[in-house]
């Protein structure tokens, strides 16, 4: 018998239940989908390292010339590109210019920048916490800029130009991780983790944007040192740039209850490396090696923890190739940006009016 055999010969007051029930079933997942969608609001969070300020950086192969007279535009678009709603910007001038090219809508504290309402926690020369207010509570916000050396994929580098294979990866990872060590000092890894400790802590939600400086334990694992790429563009010796490296600043992200967006929605590492650093430029640009000799990573991430849903998070740059998102122009700065989108679920912060953090 068919289905619309069946429909024929079942009793109309069944077939009449069955509907409504079918209706009623449909009618309440809308509800709780409207519900649900009353209960959280969206947050979308860029992080950028605009180069120099976004200012003419000639001394490294960005003149403004190449850029109409100026990359600010460009850096704005990006910013307009990725829809964000708040935006951590690293080597930022914090001059008010780029403020002022991204228009009224946009406000700033310290080196972040959003079309939310902004409050201060702390706010240093490569720090700056703040509190975002959305519309289900604030979300605790912070921006860093991680010491640059001694860079840990170069380390790497040099180790494989001079000497080959390791013979003990256990003693070179060892050895690579103590000589790359940031933890203490000004933009070191305890200055971030002393921030934002007791807000954690104290149950806040916290989204951490950055230039980080070093690649993460995530991407630099056994499967990846077997079947990722040569991060080495284009390697001078007969050994790939490739080994499991527990990096340290990812861990201690890790171990402060910080997930990193970009991995958790893509936990790949092989298919998705997601590299930030570094776009490609032409030989001989001033200020920089070959870009044949570079050493190709994902150093720039952002971190999150409490009450927020991962939507989406994506790489914004300057091909198709590199990115998720590209940005149809000429891109504006040698580092690519990342972007997340998190829904805030509704909350209410048991540390809203705790005094800020010791400047």
């Amino acid at each position: 018998m068919t289905a619309q055999q069946k429909h024929l010969h079942m009793p109309q007051s069944i077939f009449a239940f069955s509907l409504f029930v079918m209706f009623f079933a449909a009618q309440t997942r809308a509800t709780d989908d409207a519900t649900a969608a009353t209960n959280r609001a969206k947050l979308s969070v860029l992080s950028f390292n605009i180069l120099q300020g976004g200012g003419n950086a000639a001394n490294v192969g960005f003149r403004n010339q190449e850029f109409g007279g100026s990359r600010l535009d460009e850096i704005a678009a990006v910013i307009r590109r990725s829809k964000a709603n708040v935006v951590g910007i690293q080597e930022d001038d914090r001059t008010g210019k780029l403020l002022a090219e991204l228009g009224d809508e946009w406000t700033r504290v310290g080196s972040i920048y959003s079309t939310l309402k902004l409050t201060s926690i702390a706010k240093a020369k490569w720090l700056t916490v703040v509190r975002v207010e959305t519309e289900k509570g604030p979300i605790v916000v912070a921006n860093c800029h991680w010491r640059p050396s001694n860079y840990g994929p170069f380390l790497v580098q040099d180790y494989l130009r001079k000497n080959g294979v390791p013979d003990d990866l256990l003693a070179f990872e060892k050895a690579i991780l103590k000589e790359s060590d940031r933890t203490s000092g000004d933009r070191g890894y305890q200055q971030t983790v002393d921030a934002l400790r007791p807000l954690i802590e104290s149950g806040e939600s916290v989204v951490v944007t950055g230039d980080f400086n070093e690649p993460s334990h995530l991407d630099w694992t056994k499967a990846a040192a077997e079947n990722g790429m040569d991060r080495w563009v284009k390697n001078a010796t007969a050994t790939p740039l490739r080994f499991p490296i527990s990096w340290t600043g990812s861990r201690v992200m890790k171990k402060l209850g910080l997930k990193d967006a970009y991995r958790t929605r893509f936990p790949n590492e092989t298919q998705s490396p997601g590299n930030t650093w570094t776009p490609p430029y032409p030989d001989k640009t001033p200020g920089r090696r070959p870009y044949s000799d570079q050493v190709l990573d994902r150093i720039d991430m952002i971190y999150f923890a409490g009450k927020l849903k991962l939507r989406s998070a994506a790489v914004i740059g300057e091909s198709k190739e590199m990115s998720d998102i590209v940005f149809k122009g000429r891109w504006p700065s040698d580092h690519r940006a990342v972007l997340s989108d998190f829904d805030v679920e509704e909350h209410n912060s048991k540390n809203q009016n705790a005094e800020a953090i010791s400047r």
